[in-house]
């Protein structure tokens, strides 16, 4: 509960700072950089949960990283975070931070599983028609799936609508084991 707290406390400030310098949308694609990276270099990852290494280290490596990509605000937060010994909490912290972005712009995130691809122009309709529903901006993320059999799956915030075969499928068999019983 603490850590939540905490990432929560570091994402609002970046929030409100860059919002005030109006570079809010170039912090934006920092972070989004910053949380794929964290994402996908294990080395990375290392190099931040490894107490061993000392923090100016540590920050030397965040500059050189990130000095002609990032904004310089962007830059003197990550190097305030490693100063404070919250470095582990980055991947964290940049997830906070896109939620907050996400709700003062009214954008849910939506992920559509599907046992085949899709056409983009079925998935803008698809888009279009839960923006419309749910009033507010849709960030649709795609996924193949061939385990649902057909039909679809769809989760937008924390709620899911299964409408997949293989869901039918479980569905029907344990309706006949409740009736065989």
């Amino acid at each position: 509960m603490r850590e939540i707290k905490l990432q929560s406390r570091y994402a609002n400030s970046l929030y409100i700072l860059a919002k005030e310098d109006n570079i809010l949308d170039k912090v934006l694609r920092d972070i989004l950089s910053i949380k794929d990276l964290c994402i996908k270099s294990h080395e990375f990852q290392v190099i931040l949960r490894n107490p061993v290494i000392k923090p100016n280290l540590k920050k030397q490596i965040i500059n050189s990283l990130f000095k002609d990509t990032c904004e310089e605000l962007t830059i003197k937060f990550l190097l305030l975070i490693i100063e404070k010994r919250r470095d582990i909490y980055l991947l964290g912290i940049c997830e906070e931070f896109l939620h907050i972005y996400n709700e003062e712009h009214n954008i849910k995130k939506a992920r559509l599983v599907v046992a085949e691809d899709i056409s983009p122009s079925l998935q803008e309709e698809i888009k279009n028609r839960l923006q419309d529903s749910l009033q507010a901006n849709i960030d649709l993320e795609t996924e193949v799936d061939d385990r649902i059999l057909g039909g679809f799956s769809l989760t937008v915030d924390d709620k899911q609508y299964d409408a997949s075969f293989r869901k039918k499928l479980l569905d029907l068999r344990n309706e006949l084991l409740q009736t065989q019983k």
